[in-house]
């Protein structure tokens, strides 16, 4: 029974140092790995969604202070939701002769803060085009200060991994 002791103590040692360190690892690697996400993963074609984005977090240690949203082709009717303390503005699309879209709309959040280690969370509902199908991707620019973080990658393929920065997206049901 002597033995038992000391043997469970330093299984209980081992297991506090282990988990110390996984904690101090998802600290570490916690904003690092996190992403603009969309909270809507799946909508229908020719219904009107809430599309929410999600900012996990500032850029480099400095407060989020704007953002821009280019707004996909098959998205219409935008409509930004009120954020207290921002500014919302969308800019159409325009169009070029010929009928071809030239600029795809954007949706541009201004005049608020949010500091680096604080989440925050921007709406818009938009009707998407009954025509829509598969996986669409919505890049972002997230303004802090005199920096930027631009969510803007779109894997290449069905096969590649996801990319550094990636733009959030979402995946249109019939």
């Amino acid at each position: 029974m002597r033995h038992s002791v000391p043997f469970f103590r330093a299984a209980r040692a081992r297991r506090v140092l282990f988990s110390g360190f996984a904690i101090f690892l998802s600290l570490v690697s916690g904003p690092a790995g996190a992403h603009v996400t969309i909270a809507a993963k799946a909508v229908e074609a020719g219904k009107t969604s809430t599309f929410v984005l999600k900012i996990p977090h500032g850029c480099g240690g400095a407060a989020t202070t704007g953002l821009r949203v280019a707004v996909p082709a098959v998205l219409s009717d935008i409509e930004p939701q009120e954020k207290a303390g921002w500014t919302a503005v969308v800019t159409p699309a325009t169009v070029a002769a010929g009928g071809s879209k030239a600029k795809q709309a954007q949706i541009g959040w201004t005049g608020g803060t949010i500091a680096a280690s604080d989440h925050a969370e921007f709406a818009f509902k938009a009707k998407v085009a009954a025509d829509a199908k598969g996986r669409i991707y919505v890049p972002i620019v997230q303004q802090c200060g005199d920096a930027a973080e631009r969510w803007i990658k779109i894997p290449s393929g069905a096969d590649a991994g996801e990319p550094d920065k990636p733009a959030p997206a979402f995946d249109v049901t019939p």
